[in-house]
């Protein structure tokens, strides 16, 4: 049940839902009677977290869920990584490295280090570091190619050192992976960020010339 949630979860991220309202609902249902029946599981707990942010947009209910995940299992690579990426959303960018970078350590050829690198490169973009940004989010492309995330960290943070064509060109790759997407799209499924993620990210892809 939790790895179905995480599914669903995954499906919103990259816009793949064919019912959002049907699917959402059932990957919160899901992870709700995972945790519910196993709640010392820590890999049910770091699954229902990502589902928490993603499909409930429940960042604080996310970060509770990471952070059990994390006791039970303070080795756990994927639980390091998931509780980074929801530091990071929050706008807490040096405890999102602190996780990220630890997890990276702990499994260095793990198979999500797309991940992993991603949300490095997006706790590097809320500090306002985008040549670091740059470099995390082109390593994650250079695993995952498909990964819509990094695309827009990386056109975002392109934008933000004036890098005008190169975040255009990475605007047309997204958006041959979500061909519909806009800023107003992308935002209503971003409502689990703090405001000012939101709208530094918001600003670089406009930047960047997604549509509005």
């Amino acid at each position: 049940m939790a790895l179905a949630a995480y599914c669903y979860a995954e499906r919103s991220q990259q816009d793949w839902l064919k019912d959002r309202r049907h699917e959402t609902a059932e990957g919160i249902r899901l992870a709700a009677r995972a945790v519910e029946l196993a709640k010392n599981d820590a890999n049910v707990l770091w699954m229902a977290a990502y589902a928490a942010r993603q499909l409930s947009m429940d960042s604080q209910l996310a970060k509770e869920l990471a952070y059990r995940s994390l006791q039970l299992n303070p080795n756990s690579a994927i639980a390091l990584a998931m509780t980074g990426w929801i530091e990071a959303i929050l706008a807490e960018p040096a405890k999102a490295l602190e996780h990220l970078h630890r997890a990276d350590r702990l499994s260095p050829h793990d198979p999500r280090t797309w991940f992993i690198n991603t949300g490095i490169g997006m706790a590097h973009f809320i500090a306002g570091q985008y040549d670091e940004s740059i470099a995390w989010n082109k390593k994650a492309l250079a695993q995952n190619p498909h990964s819509a995330v990094a695309l827009r960290v990386l056109a975002a943070s392109l934008a933000n050192l004036g890098q005008k064509d190169p975040a255009k060109e990475a605007i047309l790759e997204l958006l041959k992976i979500e061909p519909h997407l806009t800023i107003s799209t992308l935002g209503a499924r971003m409502r689990m960020q703090h405001e000012s993620v939101w709208a530094k990210l918001s600003n670089g892809l406009r930047l960047a010339g997604l549509p509005e």
